[in-house]
């Protein structure tokens, strides 16, 4: 068995794994100060380690219900990134601090109100940016727009 699994990508659209969590303040409570900071940043270190990553997507947002306290919306091509990353979410303030309430897993699609690679060159590149058709700075921000639809 490989160390590194065949990725499981779609072959349109992003897996987003919705996270929920509730604070264990009693958990939390029992780290000195010194841990809490250290807890903070590793939290704060792993939040952009998972930004950085290649085709990847990380929201953070505080919840304002009884059912949980904080957030956060992962959106990956790569299944096994999503659940990696998950793990690392989960752990990231010590064990048992973050206690997963609710999850669930979507996948994005294409929508039919997409503007196609035709229209962007004409009404966006040239009608409202004032490129040449055929430039070099039109083919490249052309090309740009077809790699970001993709997703």
């Amino acid at each position: 068995m490989s160390d590194n699994p065949t990725p499981l990508v779609p072959v349109e659209g992003w897996h987003v794994m919705h996270l929920y969590y509730s604070v264990d303040h009693s958990q939390w409570s029992l780290l000195s100060e010194a841990e809490q900071r250290q807890a903070k940043t590793e939290l704060s270190e792993l939040v952009q380690e998972i930004r950085s990553h290649k085709d990847t997507q990380l929201l953070i947002f505080a919840v304002a219900t009884p059912k949980a306290d904080l957030g956060f919306m992962l959106l990956t091509p790569d299944l096994h990134d999503a659940t990696h990353f998950e793990k690392r979410l989960t752990l990231a303030l010590g064990p048992d601090v973050l206690t997963p309430t609710y999850s669930y897993l979507s996948q994005t699609e294409r929508s039919e109100y997409t503007t196609t690679s035709e229209q962007y060159g004409k009404d966006t590149l040239i009608g409202e940016q004032g490129m040449a058709e055929g430039s070099e700075e039109f083919e490249a921000a052309l090309k740009e727009f077809d790699e970001r639809m993709k997703h």
